[in-house]
């Protein structure tokens, strides 16, 4: 019995640890994002998302991050979305468990309105 509550305790923990990378990996994607200039806004956005995932360990079988399909102007609100394939441990009793399962996380930032350079947009 030991082994067993051990190994749902793990299962537990990992969940919570890739949630945490996926979590953090969204919200830096989206800062990096707003902060660039628009065109190279994406692939550094993308750089940073695999480095913090790569920090947490977690860049094995990380989702593709798909681009923010917002226009790049000012007030303009982004999301990043994240996703990690998690892989749980089997245990015989428990159906469902030994597949993946994907923990998904979206960070949303307004692109500065008082931000220097030739954008369109303002804010409403």
């Amino acid at each position: 019995m030991f082994v067993v509550s051990s190994i749902m305790i793990l299962n537990a923990w990992t969940a919570v640890d890739s949630w945490m990378a996926v979590s953090t990996a969204s919200r830096e994607g989206a800062r990096v994002y707003v902060e660039s200039d628009p065109a190279d806004a994406w692939p550094r956005a993308r750089d940073r998302i695999a480095a913090v995932m790569a920090d947490y360990g977690r860049s094995d079988r990380a989702v593709p991050p798909t681009p923010p399909g917002a226009t790049f102007e000012r007030c303009a609100v982004v999301t990043v979305s994240v996703g990690y394939e998690l892989a749980f441990i089997h245990l015989p009793f428990l159906d469902g468990f030994g597949s993946l399962t994907t923990i998904e996380a979206s960070h949303s930032e307004r692109i500065d309105p008082y931000r220097s350079g030739d954008y369109t947009g303002g804010c409403e």
